[in-house]
């Protein structure tokens, strides 16, 4: 029975469950190079035939973080649109990555109404902060940083999708998420040296956020213990990542005094502990 044409017409309506427009965090634009977005679970073992994985990867069997897991198809507008099929249920749980690591990836959960014929918010604006290899100017004021749970160098272990902030005089002027590396590239907002004379050198609180033990990393699953990130009801708050997943917080070794170089990316700097 047709909802909008005459009967003598053959009709096929589809409707759109979750639209996700990706953007990113530090240019409030939209993403112009492809990543992968698609439905959260337990990826396949091995990558399927003609995926984007890099050969390296499928050739040494590390795990896939994709694997066989359903994409949402990305248009030519950088939009992804997941249209409904009887028996979606909601929430819509969603992983964004991308393989090149120009951006640091993400795992969230957004709500979608049960009748797919109400009218409801359905288009979702997630941000993605700059991962390892952001296209990114050395000219840019920043840091790369790495964060590790001991300091001494034996057993040394990375502190897996750490956020970090930069604050002067209790203000944000920079945030940045971590890799599973333990590793993040954090860049000072334009207006964070202030009005008048610049300050040289311009002195930040960095602040390194995680949980208070490693999570367990699940078998051929490297982003299985990449936090959900659960968005309840609207106003939308989750999607740009400026709220602390559930059970991050800061140690007294996570935070210090940084002084960054106006027009320099700053490297090569000392690690950030969790544990002494």
């Amino acid at each position: 029975m047709n909802q909008f044409l005459p009967e003598r017409f053959a009709e096929r309506v589809e409707r759109l469950m979750l639209g996700i427009e990706p953007l990113d965090a530090l240019r409030a634009t939209r993403i112009a190079v492809p990543i992968h977005v698609v439905l959260d679970g337990a990826p396949a073992a091995a990558a399927p035939a003609g995926d984007a994985d890099p050969r390296w990867r499928r050739l040494f069997g590390l795990p896939d973080a994709i694997g066989g897991l359903r994409h949402i198809a990305r248009h030519h507008s950088c939009r992804h649109a997941l249209l409904y099929k009887p028996g979606m249920k909601s929430p819509v749980n969603i992983r964004l990555f991308d393989y090149q690591r120009r951006y640091a990836p993400r795992r969230i959960s957004y709500p979608v109404p049960a009748d797919i014929t109400v009218a409801a918010r359905r288009v979702r604006r997630p941000a993605l902060y700059p991962g390892a290899a952001y296209d990114v100017s050395e000219t840019s004021t920043g840091l790369r940083g790495r964060v590790t749970w001991r300091k001494s160098p034996a057993g040394e272990l990375p502190v897996r999708w750490v956020r970090v902030e930069a604050t002067i005089a209790g203000q944000v002027v920079g945030r940045a998420h971590g890799d599973e590396r333990g590793e993040f590239l954090l860049l000072l907002d334009c207006a964070a040296a202030g009005l008048g004379e610049l300050p040289s050198p311009l002195r930040a609180t960095v602040t390194v956020f995680a949980p208070a033990v490693p999570p367990p990393v699940p078998p051929n699953d490297p982003l299985g213990d990449l936090p959900l990130e659960t968005l309840l009801a609207d106003p939308d708050d989750i999607s740009p990542g400026e709220i602390l997943p559930p059970g991050y917080a800061s140690t007294a070794l996570s935070s210090r005094q940084v002084d960054f170089e106006l027009g320099r990316l700053l490297t090569r700097q000392d690690k950030f502990f969790f544990q002494p």
